[in-house]
C-alpha cells in the first residue's frame, strides 16, 4: 500500500476514513441538521474545504449536526470546541479512550493497539486541551486501586518468567539510547505484542499481575516514544494513554508519571504547552510526596521545559533550581529501573534548552556547557546529543557567533549519520534554513555542503 500523506485536520481525515468526497459529506451533514431541527444547509462545494483549511468554522448548529453525525455527545462540541470535538469521532481510538480504567478496560485498550489497523495519517493528536487533562485526572484515580489477579485460561506466569520479560524490557530502554528509532521499534512493538498476549491469557497471582501490567505499561511507553520520534503523533499518543491504562492497572504511579512525563515533550512540541504542563503537574502531584529525588529531579525538569514554552520565564527557573536540588540527592535503591537515563547532564540540557526558547542564548550556552562538563555527550544517548548540539549552534548563531555555530553543527551532522530519528533531522534542516543567509562565510559554506 502506497504511504499516503497526513491529513492536517480532523474532519478531511474523517472524511477519508468514510470515503467521502466534500459534496457527499454535506449532503450527510445536511440531512443529520435537517434531523436536528435546524432546517435545511447552504451546501457549497468550498465550505468543507475552507473549514478543514481553517479559512472559515461551521456555525453551532452545524457542529452540532457533526456531532450527531459521528455519534459524539453534544456536551463535547462546546467542552473541546471546534475542532477538537472530532477527535471523539475516530472507532479506532474508541478502546483506547472510552475502555473503563480497570484491568479489563486495560486489556481491551491494549489488544486493539496491537491489533493495529489503520494507518497513521493524522497530523494531530486523538486527544487534547480539556479530553486530555481529563485522561490525566482518570489516571490519577484509577491508579490508587490495587489491580485484582487476572482471571484467564491458559498458561500461569511465574515470577521467574516475569523477571525474565523484565530484563528483556530494561534491555530495549537501553537499545533506545543508542538506536534509532526505526531500528527498534519492530522489536518494541513485537515485545508489547507478547505482553499482550500474556495479559490477555496468561494467569497469575496479584503480585506478578502487577508486574505485567507494569511492564506493559513500560512497553507501550517505549512503543509511544519511538512512534513520536518517527512523527506518528496519534498512534504515539495511542500507545501512551494505553500506557497509563496499565500503569493504572498495575498500581504503579511512578511508571504512569514517566509516561506523563512523555506525553508533555509529545504535547509542548505538537500541541498546547499549557496542556503539557497541566500533564506534569498531575504527575507531580501523584508522586511527589512518595517517590524517589531522581524521580521528583525529572518530573521538575519537564515541568520547567514545558513551563518555557508557556513564555513563564519565573516558574521555569524555579523548576530547575528544584530539579538539581533534587537530583542532588543522589540515587535510591529504590530508584524505578527507567530513572537511570535522569542525569546532571540531562537536566541542564533541558535548562539550555530551555532558556534558548525564552530568548537568552547566552544563559542556553551556559547550561549547555555544563551538560557537557557533566560528560553528556559521553553517556551514549546519540540522538539527543544531535539534538542538543543543535540548539548549541542555534545559541551561538543568536549570539553572533557563526564560526562555533558551524563547528557545533558539523558535529551534530557527523553523530547524526548514525542516527536515523526525525527530530534530529529535522533539527539539522531547520538550522541549515538558519545558516543560510550568511553563505558569504566560509565556515557555512563548508557546513552546507556537508549535508548537500
Amino acid at each position: 500500500m502506497p504511504i499516503q500523506p497526513l491529513l492536517q485536520h480532523p474532519l478531511a481525515a474523517l472524511r477519508s476514513q468514510l470515503g467521502l468526497t466534500a459534496a457527499k459529506y454535506l449532503d450527510r451533514l445536511d440531512d443529520s441538521h435537517h434531523a436536528l431541527g435546524y432546517g435545511r444547509m447552504a451546501k457549497r462545494r468550498e465550505k468543507v474545504s475552507r473549514w478543514e483549511s481553517g479559512i472559515n468554522a461551521p456555525d453551532e448548529p452545524a457542529r452540532y449536526a457533526m456531532a450527531h453525525l459521528h455519534g459524539i455527545p453534544p456536551a463535547a462540541v462546546s467542552e473541546l470546541g471546534w475542532p477538537n470535538f472530532l477527535l471523539l469521532a475516530f472507532p479506532g481510538d474508541r478502546p483506547v479512550l472510552d475502555s473503563p480504567w480497570s484491568p479489563a478496560g486495560t486489556v481491551e485498550a491494549v489488544a486493539a493497539i496491537a491489533r493495529g489497523g489503520s494507518m497513521d495519517r493524522r497530523g494531530f493528536l486523538i486527544s487534547s486541551g480539556a479530553a486530555l487533562s481529563g485522561i490525566a485526572a482518570s489516571w490519577s484515580s484509577a491508579v490508587t486501586a490495587l489491580p485484582l489477579p487476572l482471571d484467564a485460561p491458559g498458561r500461569r506466569l511465574d515470577p521467574d518468567v516475569m523477571t525474565r520479560l523484565e530484563q528483556r524490557m530494561d534491555d530495549l530502554r537501553h537499545l533506545d539510547d543508542v538506536l534509532s528509532g526505526s531500528e527498534l521499534l519492530p522489536a518494541a512493538t513485537e515485545e508489547y505484542r507478547l505482553l499482550n498476549q500474556l495479559a490477555s491469557r496468561a494467569t497469575c497471582d496479584s503480585r506478578v499481575s502487577r508486574r505485567l501490567f507494569s511492564n506493559l505499561a513500560e512497553a507501550a511507553r517505549v512503543c509511544g516514544f519511538l512512534h513520536f520520534d518517527a512523527g506518528q503523533h496519534a498512534q504515539a499518543q495511542r500507545f501512551y494513554i494505553t500506557s497509563l491504562r496499565a500503569s493504572a492497572s498495575a498500581g504503579d504511579p511512578e511508571v504512569g508519571a514517566n509516561t506523563l512525563n512523555f506525553m508533555a515533550i509529545q504535547t509542548y512540541t505538537k500541541g498546547n504547552p499549557q496542556d503539557a504542563v497541566n500533564l506534569v503537574r498531575t504527575a507531580q502531584d501523584r508522586v511527589t510526596g512518595s517517590t524517589t529525588p531522581r524521580v521528583r529531579a525529572l518530573l521538575h525538569a519537564r515541568a520547567g521545559r514545558a513551563l518555557s514554552k508557556t513564555g513563564d520565564r519565573k516558574g521555569c527557573a524555579k523548576e530547575f533550581d528544584a530539579a538539581r536540588d533534587a537530583f542532588s540527592r543522589g540515587t535510591h535503591d529504590d530508584d524505578p529501573a527507567w530513572a537511570y537515563s535522569v542525569t546532571e547532564g540531562e537536566i541542564e540540557m533541558l535548562a539550555g534548552s530551555s532558556a534558548l526558547d525564552l530568548g537568552d542564548p547566552r544563559r542556553a550556552l551556559h547550561s549547555f556547557t555544563a551538560a557537557q562538563q557533566a560528560e553528556y555527550s559521553a553517556a551514549g544517548h546519540v540522538r539527543d546529543s544531535v539534538l542538543y548540539l543543535s540548539r548549541t549552534a542555534r545559541a551561538h548563531l543568536e549570539l553572533g557567533n557563526i564560526d562555533a555555530a558551524c563547528a557545533a553543527a558539523a558535529d551534530a551532522l557527523r553523530q547524526n549519520s548514525s542516527v536515523n530519528s526525525a527530530r534530529p533531522s529535522d533539527a539539522l534542516t531547520d538550522l541549515r534554513g538558519q545558516l543560510a543567509p550568511h553563505g558569504s562565510v566560509r565556515a557555512v559554506r563548508e557546513f552546507l555542503a556537508m549535508g548537500a
